[in-house]
């Protein structure tokens, strides 16, 4: 590996209102919050240009993104790992989102905190996320230092070091994170639940990313060093590079840094996804939330896989539900019936089953039983009386409004093709995923909201406060 490069020429639901803590534990995104009223124009003529797409594959089985935009002279390289907590051995739930925290650590040729030193220190900003599918890394740099960034993840990939100490050091800190993000917080658990119980069926999505510190604890630092071995290799990744660079510039680069670099096992392949939508009936947890001062409905359905074509239709239903301020749910339950200080609809996808999750935090005195009748309620309207044309351009013009944000940072470029190459088998796909959206009618809504959004398909999570002795909460 040669030594860091030097510069050349060539960074969940809103908010409840009233101090309710957001429904957005465990990465629930809020729709759009634009307005969309009876008169909704349609932007259904809207041109957008299409990304610059070209790709290219390693000997090793690397395989590599580029997105030339050189409006700015920035760059964004992420790095896609294949493996996230439905990749984990039995006994070691974790793994992957303790190897977002690792890989930031030293190497054979990076002391510890020298990565994000050099980072920083050029100008650039770094992250990484875990989820059931994946572990991503990603910086976004001045696009001179593009070679810094790359040459990082070559390094990392292949030579990072895991040591007693730094394996301690880390899983203490995802410990910590853990009492943060779910242990501290009212409503974390219950999404949780609703994963695990919706998904119980697909037995990679049992357990949550942030996994168990039962199974972290009884880990070892040879178990780290496996896992490395097994899941951080060539052939297991996808990398991407977006901004002022030439396919050319970063086709050298990659196979300077990455060309030797040896390939390693066959990918591990998920388990086939059992057949949906389920028809098993309803299933149904209500558990205390001891931090919480008012209950929280939530309500999923299973759905099938991202690549399954249903999916668009999916988006637009999520959309008419709880999209927005004029939304169906947010008209209901906060506007018309006051019993909500808000409501969120959105979608879950995933390379396996993934929900469309629908929930709502009631107004101090509104019992959960009546939030639960009117979320119901809303949905059975649905597949009664379908979607109106005017509903329909709504939710495309949200569907389109937020394509437009997808496409305005390198950084959200690079996030985007990775999407569509994990979850649609090509990054090419984004080029052709919005006209299908814009081919959908209200009878395809329908069609589809009463293949999925069924009774016997659903699960019902409650989140209850603890009730004191004189029976208030």
């Amino acid at each position: 590996m040669t030594p860091a490069p030097a510069s050349s020429r060539g960074a969940r639901l809103r908010a409840c209102a009233a101090g309710i803590v957001a429904l957005a534990i465990a990465g629930v995104a809020p729709a759009p919050s634009a307005r969309s009223g009876p008169s909704a124009q349609s932007l259904d003529e809207l041109t957008i240009p299409p990304l610059a797409v070209d790709t290219f594959s390693l000997d090793n089985g690397l395989r590599v993104i580029v997105s030339e935009d050189h409006s700015t002279p920035l760059v964004a390289v992420e790095m896609w790992y294949h493996v996230g907590s439905a990749h984990e051995p039995e006994g070691r739930s974790g793994f992957a989102h303790l190897f977002e925290h690792l890989f930031f650590e030293d190497t054979e040729a990076l002391a510890e905190g020298e990565f994000k030193r050099l980072v920083t220190r050029a100008g650039g900003v770094f992250n990484g996320t875990t989820d059931s599918d994946r572990t991503a890394y990603g910086e976004v740099l001045p696009s001179h230092r593009v070679n810094l960034a790359l040459w990082s993840h070559a390094e990392r990939m292949t030579r990072l070091r895991i040591d007693d100490d730094d394996f301690e050091t880390q899983r203490r800190v995802v410990e910590e994170e853990r009492k943060l993000r779910v242990e501290n917080q009212p409503y974390a658990g219950s999404q949780l639940t609703v994963d695990t119980i919706a998904l119980r069926d697909f037995a990679p999505y049992r357990h949550p990313v942030i996994g168990s510190m039962d199974d972290l604890d009884a880990a070892t630092a040879d178990d780290a060093r496996e896992f490395y071995g097994r899941f951080y290799t060539p052939n297991n990744a996808i990398l991407t590079v977006v901004g002022d660079v030439t396919l050319t510039q970063v086709r050298a680069l990659v196979e300077e840094y990455f060309g030797e670099v040896a390939s390693g096992p066959e990918p591990l392949s998920l388990p086939a996804v059992p057949t949906l939508p389920r028809t098993d009936g309803e299933r149904r947890r209500v558990e205390e939330a001891p931090l919480a001062r008012l209950p929280l409905v939530w309500m999923a359905y299973t759905l099938p896989p991202a690549v399954h074509p249903d999916h668009p239709a999916l988006a637009l239903l999520s959309q008419v539900l709880g999209g927005g301020e004029a939304s169906r749910l947010r008209k209901r339950l906060v506007d018309d019936e006051a019993a909500a200080i808000d409501v969120v609809a959105r979608i879950d996808r995933r390379r396996g089953p993934g929900v469309f999750l629908l929930g709502a935090a009631p107004v101090q005195g509104v019992e959960a039983s009546e939030i639960e009748a009117l979320l119901d309620a809303e949905v059975a309207r649905l597949l009664d009386e379908g979607v109106t044309a005017v509903e329909t351009a709504a939710a495309l013009n949200q569907v389109l409004t937020g394509a437009v944000t997808q496409r305005m940072t390198v950084a959200s470029k690079a996030a985007l093709l990775q999407r569509y190459a994990l979850y649609h088998g090509s990054p090419h796909r984004v080029n052709e995923e919005l006209e299908r959206f814009r081919k959908i009618s209200p009878d395809e809504l329908l069609s589809v909201a009463r293949t999925w959004l069924q009774p016997e398909n659903r699960t019902v999570v409650i989140a209850q406060p603890l009730r004191a002795a004189d029976g208030t909460r």
